[in-house]
């Protein structure tokens, strides 16, 4: 922290140093994050992964239409698939998503 002087007026001017250590992994940055906010990052992960894998599948449902329980079984393989790409990007929203989720579960877990 530096604190200036100007004109009868102390101004304080906050300096933010990086290090190395602050570049850490997406990886690092999500166990941090479940370490942190626990369940409650758990839980909005895996909605998140569930709603992806079922967007997906109907998605791909639409463009076939499957008429046996394999060729289902096959839709939600396929979907599946596709969300298997999305991961790095559900983490980065499981990372946003996660604190606002968590503030309002304990706003409704207030004491009776």
């Amino acid at each position: 922290m530096v604190t200036r002087a100007r004109a009868g007026a102390t101004r304080v001017l906050h300096f933010t140093v990086m290090s190395t250590t602050a570049a850490r992994t997406l990886k690092q940055r999500l166990l941090d994050h479940m370490a942190e906010y626990g369940k409650i990052a758990l839980y909005t992960y895996l909605v998140l992964s569930l709603s992806t894998i079922a967007g997906f599948s109907i998605a791909v449902g639409m463009g076939v239409s499957p008429s046996s329980a394999t060729g289902v079984l096959g839709v939600i393989v396929a979907g599946w698939v596709a969300a298997k790409a999305t991961i790095p990007i559900r983490i980065l929203i499981t990372l946003a998503l996660t604190p606002v989720v968590a503030a309002v579960v304990r706003r409704r877990q207030r004491p009776a």
